[in-house]
């Protein structure tokens, strides 16, 4: 593989999307990746009400009973990412790189962080901070964004989680991060101003992301 300064970061905004689905692209174009056949690849993506499972996650951090999840249609789904349970929910716009970290993974996450950062102060939400112990951006004791990934032969999939406006309720289904200390919040319950369309804000991201990190984005 070439250079990070010399090659091109194809950038997809899915829209909406099941986290399931989603998975396998993300393993079907990192195998594609590895072996030279597509270029390293950014997806954003807003997920329907889905509780994942990371390789550390207990199911009882599952809190709500199978008839309270089925009756907010919210989906239960294992990923090979670190980390315990996640919720994925609208309002919430999520960025995945499928791109070649080697053995810079710290590097990898504070870079995502950074990014994420970065737009929550175009947002107008000062304040927010890069927390390695519970991977994530942070808002005094509040948790706004969660980091997760999974790294296979120096490529990664899986990725930031970034609260934008969901549904408050939706946290209760969940101890975030395996702690039932932490709180959940968006940028919607923070800030005054109205949150922008969320493919915009996929825009920007990837945008920040792909400078950060000496791309060319090739947006699609």
């Amino acid at each position: 593989m070439s250079d990070a300064l010399t090659r091109p970061l194809r950038g997809r905004w899915l829209g909406t999307q099941p986290f399931a689905s989603c998975l396998d692209e993300q393993l079907r174009v990192r195998e594609a990746v590895i072996e030279g056949l597509a270029p390293e690849t950014l997806f954003m993506v807003e997920h329907p009400p889905t509780l994942t499972l990371g390789r550390r996650a207990s199911r009882e951090d599952v809190l709500w009973s199978a008839e309270q999840l089925a009756a907010e249609q919210v989906a239960v789904c294992e990923t090979p990412r670190g980390g315990e349970v996640t919720l994925h929910a609208p309002g919430q716009l999520v960025a995945y790189p499928v791109v070649e970290v080697g053995r810079k993974i710290r590097e990898h996450i504070v870079r995502m962080a950074e990014t994420t950062i970065a737009l929550f102060e175009q947002l107008g939400v000062e304040g927010t901070q890069f927390r390695m112990d519970h991977p994530g951006v942070w808002r005094g004791d509040t948790k706004m964004a969660s980091i997760g990934v999974h790294i296979s032969r120096g490529i990664s999939v899986q990725g930031m989680s970034i609260n934008l406006d969901v549904a408050p309720h939706l946290f209760s289904s969940l101890v975030s991060c395996g702690i039932p200390e932490i709180r959940m919040t968006s940028v919607a319950a923070v800030s005054p101003a109205p949150v922008p369309p969320i493919a915009e804000l996929a825009r920007r991201w990837a945008e920040e992301f792909a400078r950060r990190a000496g791309y060319t984005l090739d947006w699609q």
